[in-house]
């Protein structure tokens, strides 16, 4: 960088941050890494003095207020928030400056690119060939753009299909470079394609799924070199390229060649930071990589010229009180800034443009992940919109939808997936979430998971009160599935705990819409430990030579392999993963120094545990072992103080039915059913559709 005379931006939506790394050039030479807090800064452009960027619901243009040679706090380059347009959240990628010094942004969720205009939240410029319409859901996940001198030329996007988010099921091979003064495709085949940039006579771009860098050439792309990460963000200077690199965390990273390389080597889940790689050679000179909580980056701009940039954020007194006039080199303070915060009284106000804070991140101070798009910040939780009969109800997709930024819609959810909860923790695939709305404000969420296994599962559903008894619910559902089945997902299935309230309201909306009769598939038992702690069977069946208890942690790995070769069945294996077992209750049964059962319990929380296998095996299940073996783990669950004991016995388990029927059921607190349910196949679910009341016309529903 100091070679060069650069300085670098790069920005991360995840983490809500605009960074800028330079120089510190004190008596120690050192990179110096400022940060600015924003609501979801995506794609960057440098254009002379100023820096635009997209945002949230804005683009965003920040002007250097410092004159040449001037400094502030170090810094030689000062950053403010100066032009903001407010176009909605329409998840807007990267932005240019076109001929005419006006931005032109990549305008994700409607696949188009547009301009700015006055009285409208964007105008559209131009959009694929395949775009049949403009409408809000994000059919080809058009991402990155590029200018050849200085006019818009190329276009990247996921996928080159104009139905709805049919992107995500061909990410592997369907993405697309696009011509855009001609609308040909130029390259087909890419692997979700980004950054796109003409340098030195090339058309260069990131195949992001695949983790390279490369150029087109002859309608195909030539690697350059293999990146250790999800690439985004491309710059270059000096015969060499500065890529950002992304961790594979989000499940639209998942199921891509790249995936499958990093695994294959020595770092699973790739890196997220910076790489500077020579262009004649591909080898990768200089490598920075970032830390937690910044897990992604997705844009990268040089700044020529500048040594150390800073800027001004949105939140803090520095941007009321410094202000800077013409002819007047340096910086003026219209008043002091208080030494120990605001000097008004009263509440404080959350600037425009500032991400939304979580629950757990007020509490630590920090800033929020980003909301999802489409249904908007004042849509969350319980509303007081009057429920009038007449109220037109319009359904629509929650684009982006992650754990991470699921929280401020948790009071719509049931089962819950508050922040903290065991069913927010057990997220593993992509969320799939659809709302219906009601004079602009979400009063029923569906939310599901599409799986590894090429299916999905209905996490919840709930309606607002006062809403019930409309059919909002049976029509979130049905267009849940009409859009799953859309995205080939299947097979869609539900599993909940049964109660009396949803049997009376829930199933009725199953069995409307052709799901499977629900039957049981777990029994869900609850106990508390002063309780089981006092069943005899220890004391009654003692456990005794040749036979002995030693602690799972304890075992060799000799001992351990044993458990493969016994009849245990899959789900009641010893598992492979250690992390959440609780150490002072998983108890091995030895015969002989021979591993002959285990009780296996996980930490569930910090006053709760889960049962998870109880195996003998059948050569050893005379004299009540199984039974001595459960009464030693709730011995030693009263010792460790922890209160609450539950587990789930499979239906087909019929030995501990058994058990559960003849001696442990009289001890419990509760014993509640598991219940499973499947949705029809999806040629059949087509034909819901006429039965349902048409959503009321908007261009995003």
């Amino acid at each position: 960088m100091r070679e060069q005379a650069v300085s670098l931006a790069f920005s991360t939506y995840r983490a809500n941050r605009l960074l800028f790394l330079g120089v510190d050039e004190q008596a120690n030479p050192s990179l110096k890494l400022h940060e600015r807090l924003f609501d979801r800064p995506m794609g960057l452009f440098v254009a002379g003095e100023s820096i635009w960027m997209a945002a949230r619901c804005q683009l965003w243009r920040l002007d250097n207020l410092l004159a040449p040679g001037e400094l502030h706090e170090g810094g030689d380059r000062l950053y403010v928030p100066a032009v903001s347009y407010t176009t909605g959240d329409v998840n807007a990628h990267e932005l240019v400056l076109g001929p005419d010094g006006q931005p032109i942004f990549v305008n994700t969720a409607f696949s188009c690119l547009a301009g700015i205009a006055p009285g409208c939240s964007f105008a559209p410029t131009w959009q694929p060939p395949f775009i049949s319409e403009l409408a809000g859901d994000d059919r080809c996940h058009l991402n990155g753009l590029a200018l050849k001198d200085g006019i818009p030329t190329w276009a990247t996007a996921c996928g080159g299909s104009g139905d709805p988010s049919a992107w995500r099921n061909n990410r592997n091979g369907g993405g697309v470079l696009i011509h855009i003064p001609s609308g040909e495709l130029a390259a087909t085949g890419l692997s979700m394609p980004h950054s796109p940039r003409w340098h030195g006579g090339k058309l260069w771009l990131l195949n992001s799924g695949t983790g390279e860098l490369g150029c087109i050439e002859d309608g195909q792309f030539q690697a350059l070199c293999a990146l250790p990460g999800f690439a985004r963000g491309l710059a270059f200077v000096g015969g060499c390229a500065v890529v950002g690199l992304s961790k594979l965390r989000s499940p639209q990273f998942t199921g891509l060649p790249l995936e499958e390389r990093l695994n294959d080597g020595a770092n699973p889940g790739g890196c997220c930071g910076l790489r500077v790689i020579d262009l004649a050679s591909g080898e990768i000179l200089h490598s920075l990589d970032l830390p937690e909580p910044v897990d992604e980056l997705f844009d990268v701009v040089l700044l020529p010229g500048v040594r150390q940039p800073r800027a001004l954020g949105l939140q803090g007194e520095e941007i009321d009180c410094l202000v800077k006039i013409p002819e007047r080199p340096e910086l003026l303070h219209v008043r002091p800034m208080a030494p120990s915060g605001k000097p008004h009284r009263g509440p404080s106000v959350r600037p425009f443009g500032l991400p939304e804070p979580s629950a757990a991140e007020i509490g630590r101070g920090q800033a929020a992940a980003a909301t999802p798009y489409a249904a908007g910040p004042a849509a969350y939780g319980t509303t007081n919109t009057a429920a009038a009969p007449d109220t037109p109800i319009r359904y629509q997709r929650v684009f982006h939808l992650t754990p991470e930024n699921l929280a401020p819609y948790s009071p719509l959810t049931f089962p819950s997936l508050a922040p903290g909860s065991a069913a927010l923790a057990r997220i593993q695939g992509e969320l799939l979430g659809l709302s219906a709305m009601a004079n602009g404000v979400m009063v029923a969420l569906a939310v599901a998971e599409r799986r590894a296994d090429g299916g999905a599962s209905l996490l919840s559903l709930l309606v607002e009160p006062a809403w019930r008894r409309r059919g909002i619910g049976t029509g979130l559902l049905a267009r849940l599935m009409l859009f799953i089945a859309k995205e080939g997902i299947a097979p869609l299935g539900l599993r909940y705990q049964h109660s009396p309230e949803i049997g009376a309201t829930f199933e009725p909306i199953l069995a409307r819409l052709g799901w499977s009769s629900p039957r049981t598939d777990f029994l869900l038992l609850e106990g508390q430990s002063p309780q089981l702690a006092a069943i005899d069977w220890a004391d009654r069946h003692p456990i005794a030579a040749p036979y002995q208890l030693r602690p799972w942690s304890e075992l060799s790995d000799q001992q351990l392999a044993q458990a493969a070769s016994l009849d245990a069945p899959p789900e009641l294996q010893p598992p492979v993963d250690t992390r959440g077992l609780e150490p002072s209750i998983c108890v091995a049964l030895l015969h002989h120094e021979e591993l002959v059962g285990w009780l296996i319990a996980h930490r569930t929380g910090p006053s709760s545990l889960r049962y998870s296998s109880l195996f003998v095996a059948p050569a050893h299940r005379g004299r009540a072992r199984a039974l001595a073996l459960l009464s030693e783990g709730f011995r030693r669950q009263h010792a460790a103080a922890i209160p609450t004991a539950r587990a789930a016995i499979d239906h087909r388990n019929t030995a501990m039915l058994r058990l559960l029927k003849r001696h442990l059921g009289k001890h419990l607190s509760s014993i509640g059913r598991s219940r499973f349910s499947q949705a029809p196949p999806p040629q059949s679910s087509s034909s819901l559709a006429p039965e349902l009341p048409p959503p009321k016309p908007s261009p995003d529903s």
